[in-house]
């Protein structure tokens, strides 16, 4: 922290359990002061404006967006402890970390240079990775929030920027002049590409003493980072170049802060099996069997693979120029390395998988005229899993479809079952009827009618964490739901009692993000994936773990989904990493090297038929959502853009005769894509206020449907095309 300035005895008082003892500074957001606990450890309390209290909605998701900053790494950031109120005024605790700021250090000291230097660039870089890959964006990243400590250089005040957002009625979005990126000052959506940008401004501050962008006014600053070149004389060769790449305007062009962790220490070397090119087409025996259909089909139910051809230039995408890619290195000519620091993510390459993909639900779920004991589809995800939606499984209403609503338009109100974030929805049918089963950072899981939008039966609760993934399925012709939280546990329910099935599925050390089911030589199972960077299987007849853990992601596990290959079962992860891994269920090996191409973090995956061909489909912090032909081990076709923000979530069905996609994304909407020609169909899904973390496929009575969850925490369902069931009364 900066130096304190003692005060008058008396005049600092308590705030909650801590005995102020000095004020360390103010600003925009609040007063900083020095306090001890209790015990009498020095700890940091941050005591915010008054007009940041405002009513109690807006300091719960104060609180929450707080709490998001206690779950990033230690390493490298000062540690956030507690939280509360003082009076009106929210506070925040953290780490007390003894000695000057940065911007303190170069105005006294100088610039820096050398070791010290690059020292400054790893561990800031390194900092950065962390706070994202706990997905938090800083938004205030500058000289004055990085902390010169006896053990190295610390950041601090992460997450504070994102929950003020939330709190404050403001226009903009929170930052500091000189080290905002062009999307902050023009008010658009701010992700972790923002950060880079500050970063990269505040090595030219580090290494020269003097702003990137100069500027004699605030506003010919600002007009200078929207429109200017920065001057980046007097910085070392090898950094320039690596600071002029981040400090691209356009937030997809600049690195990852993985990326800039892996350069700056070294670990950019060639890797021993290059993926192939993206554009190499692969040879005719790459792609076995016939085309089963002569026009895209796809049912939840038992109907046959879809048939998909790429249209007519879609061999392959043309892999992006520039520096944008956060699965890459940077190459930076003369850049002296450092020794390589912890959690640097690994390496990536393509993969290479041949056979044909099926899809199997153990023991089956009710589709439209499909066999209950036993259900076969070509397309899936996983069902609720954070961010791949899943397409769930359809089911025949107890009424007739009244009048049509129009594509794209919400079916009903908004469902409100929930008090905090809906972050998973899976679609399922339960004596007929079908429903949605959510998973919700109020901890618990809920079974909502789909026609009415009423809870049925008991809510799903026990877990002491935030609900992050919900899948359904069937267990000895039992319909149920398996709940993956933040508590570190998985749990399986009976969907219709409320009440929980067998032991608590407990053995990762870190949150459990994803969940699928499915079968293993004729075992109904789960697969969890977690903060412990491992994807795990259970047999969920017994509740124990079943044989070693997927182990390979140099990060958490955010989605998994399961399916077959070439005759044998799969299961395809993502993660933090950047990767796309299919992986022998059998033998618990990875299929090939890993499927990269994402700039950044994979939060999701589907899986499908194309044309007979065994696809994922992904979408990620790059705001994009990929296809991947997985025989060829090659992206197929173009990225689906258009989001404006992260793409947090995936699911696939289809509509009108088409097989889509449906993405749901950080700038608040969800939007339905054909896979064939990868354009979106119609407008965006409009009408949530905060971000869709997660979205589901449904066919009620054949007619389809989407089904979103957002932060703003409703549940919403949106026509995907005439005709669909008139909104609920």
């Amino acid at each position: 922290m900066p130096r304190t300035e003692p005060r008058e005895p008396g005049d600092l008082g308590q705030v909650g359990d801590y005995r102020l003892t000095a004020r360390i500074g103010h600003g925009g957001q609040g007063e900083v002061y020095r306090a001890v606990t209790p015990s009498g450890a020095d700890v940091a309390v941050k005591v915010l404006h008054a007009r940041f209290s405002g009513d109690p909605d807006a300091r719960r998701r104060f609180f929450r967006e707080v709490e998001l900053a206690r779950r990033v790494a230690p390493f490298c950031t000062a540690r956030v402890l507690d939280m509360g109120l003082h009076g009106e005024r929210p506070y925040i605790v953290s780490e007390f970390v003894a000695g000057a700021s940065l911007q303190q250090v170069v105005r006294q000291d100088g610039p820096r240079a050398g070791g010290g230097l690059e020292r400054l660039a790893v561990a800031t870089a390194t900092a950065l990775a962390a706070i994202h890959r706990a997905g938090i964006v800083h938004r205030d990243f500058k000289p004055s929030n990085v902390i010169m400590g006896p053990e190295g250089p610390v950041v601090i005040d992460f997450g504070i920027s994102r929950a003020l957002d939330n709190t404050a009625t403001q226009t903009g979005a929170m930052g500091t002049p000189g080290y905002m990126a062009p999307e902050q000052i023009g008010a658009g959506p701010v992700g972790p590409a923002a950060d880079v940008f500050s970063w990269a401004a505040t090595m030219v501050y580090a290494a020269t003493g003097r702003p990137a962008f100069p500027g004699a006014s605030v506003p010919a600053m600002l007009y200078a980072i929207m429109h200017g070149t920065a001057d980046l004389s007097g910085l070392p060769e090898g950094l320039r170049f690596l600071v002029s790449a981040c400090l691209a305007k356009d937030p997809a062009g600049r690195p990852a802060a993985a990326a800039l962790v892996r350069t700056l220490t070294g670990d950019d070397r060639p890797h021993p099996n290059p993926s192939p090119h993206p554009n190499s087409s692969p040879s005719p025996s790459s792609h076995p069997g016939p085309n089963p259909s002569p026009r895209p089909q796809l049912d939840l139910g038992s109907s046959p693979a879809p048939s998909l051809s790429p249209g007519p230039g879609d061999d392959g995408p043309t892999a992006p120029a520039g520096l944008g890619r956060a699965t890459e290195a940077l190459p930076v000519p003369g850049t002296r390395t450092v020794p390589r620091r912890a959690l640097v993510a690994a390496g990536l390459a393509a993969v290479l998988v041949a056979g044909v993909l099926t899809v199997r639900f153990w023991p089956g779920t009710d589709g439209l005229g499909a066999d209950p004991s036993r259900t076969t589809t070509t397309l899936t995800g996983t069902p609720g899993t954070p961010g791949t939606g899943g397409t769930g499984t359809p089911g025949t209403p107890s009424v007739a479809p009244p009048p049509s609503v129009p594509f794209g338009a919400p079916v009903g109100e908004p469902m409100t079952a929930h008090s905090n974030d809906v972050r998973s929805v899976a679609v399922d049918v339960l004596d007929g009827a079908p429903v949605v089963v959510s998973g919700s950072d109020d901890e618990s899981a809920r079974v909502l009618d789909l026609a009415t939008g009423e809870q049925r039966g008991a809510t799903l609760s026990g877990h002491t964490g935030w609900v992050r993934a919900v899948a359904v399925g069937r267990l000895d012709g039992v319909p149920i739901a398996v709940t993956g939280s933040d508590d570190d546990t998985a749990r399986v329910w009976n969907s219709e009692t409320g009440r929980r099935i067998g032991p608590v599925l407990a053995g990762h050390t870190g949150d459990v993000k994803a969940v699928a089911v499915g079968e293993l030589d004729g075992v109904p199972i789960a697969i969890t994936g977690g903060a412990d960077e491992r994807a795990r299987v259970w047999d969920l007849r017994t509740g124990q773990e079943s044989g070693a853990p997927l182990a390979g992601h140099r990060g958490t596990v955010w989605a998994v989904a399961i399916g077959e290959l070439d005759g044998s079962p799969i299961a395809v992860t993502t993660g933090d990493d950047g990767t796309v891994r299919v992986w022998d269920l059998t033998t618990r090996r990875q299929r090939g090297p890993s499927l990269t191409g994402h700039t950044g973090w994979v939060r999701s995956v589907a899986l499908g038929l194309l044309d007979g061909k065994p696809v994922a489909v992904t979408g990620g912090e790059d705001r994009t959502a990929r296809v991947w032909d997985l025989t060829a081990g090659r992206q197929l076709g173009a990225p689906l853009t258009g989001h404006t923000g992260w793409v947090w979530s995936v699911a696939l069905g289809e509509v009108d005769g088409k097989a889509v996609a449906i993405t749901g994304s950080e700038d608040r909407t969800a939007r339905v894509w054909d896979l064939r020609t990868r354009r979106q169909l119609g407008g965006p899904l409009s009408g949530h206020t905060d971000c869709v973390w997660t979205v589901a496929f449904g066919r009620p009575g054949g007619l389809p449907v989407a089904v979103t969850g957002s932060r703003d925490e409703t549940i919403r369902v949106w026509s995907l095309g005439p005709p669909l069931p008139s909104p609920r009364s």
